[in-house]
């Protein structure tokens, strides 16, 4: 089963930046209670090595809008929108819940919003899927060049992607048990090439490359599992790697 959440917000009137993933991710740290879980999950986080992993991710808000190309806004034309949320950590989901459904007034960037519902998602996983991103995945490599970092964002179309994805699910499982995984396969493909789409997001200041479309899936249950929770790729905390699930191949 998977640790995440269907959540329907409402309030009289919303509207938010595009890019709206960095009041999302306020409103996550807010609804934690336990301070030093919430110092935690924020400073420390699920270690390995020298990467700090959160393990949690996040939609965009869902609903029909009207979109302010000047200021680059969503307005939403319903009282009712709607996220998934998705984690590894119970404590996490149960904080999240707990807060969501007794506060009446919670603050999403400048408006005061309530949380009408919340739905569990149930789903049955397998070693072979078709899967639809419904965050872009991204997976990325950091160098110096004239001594200035970098970043370069891999393409699905490269050959180096998928190796980097089970790299990075396979560290994310050593930051959680402290062991590395017995499981070590995980192989993502795009079904259509020429369909996927590249989507630029930008989180506080920094721009992140990654991409949307449907991919096969393949690999040790158990590290699927864990990206199912968690997103697969990089920067899932920052609303990154969330998939569904198409079909069972």
């Amino acid at each position: 089963m998977r640790q995440d959440v269907v959540g329907i917000i409402s309030s009289s009137y919303i509207a938010v930046p595009v890019n709206h993933q960095e009041w999302l991710h306020g409103l996550i740290y807010h609804s934690i209670q336990d301070n030093d879980y919430r110092d935690f999950l924020h400073n420390t986080g699920f270690q390995k090595g020298k990467r700090q992993f959160r393990m949690f991710t996040y939609t965009k808000l869902y609903g029909p809008y009207r979109m302010d190309k000047t200021s680059q806004t969503l307005e939403f034309l319903t009282p009712h929108v709607s996220l998934v949320f998705s984690a590894y950590d119970k404590k996490l989901v149960q904080e999240l819940v707990s807060t969501l459904m007794l506060k009446d007034n919670l603050q999403l960037g400048k408006h005061r919003v309530q949380v009408e519902s919340i739905e569990q998602i149930h789903e049955t996983l397998s070693e072979k899927m078709h899967i639809r991103f419904l965050t872009p995945v991204t997976m990325y490599s950091t160098f110096m060049l004239n001594n200035k970092r970098k970043t370069y964002y891999y393409s699905p179309r490269e050959e180096e992607f998928s190796p980097l994805i089970q790299a990075n699910a396979l560290k994310k499982y050593e930051a959680i048990y402290g062991k590395a995984s017995e499981k070590k396969r995980l192989v993502i493909t795009p079904l259509h090439k020429e369909q996927l789409r590249s989507k630029t997001t930008h989180f506080k200041s920094t721009v992140i490359r990654g991409w949307m479309g449907d991919f096969m899936l393949e690999g040790d249950i158990e590290l699927i599992q864990l990206t199912y929770n968690v997103g697969l790729g990089g920067k899932n905390s920052n609303g990154h790697g969330l998939y569904e699930i198409v079909r069972h191949l």
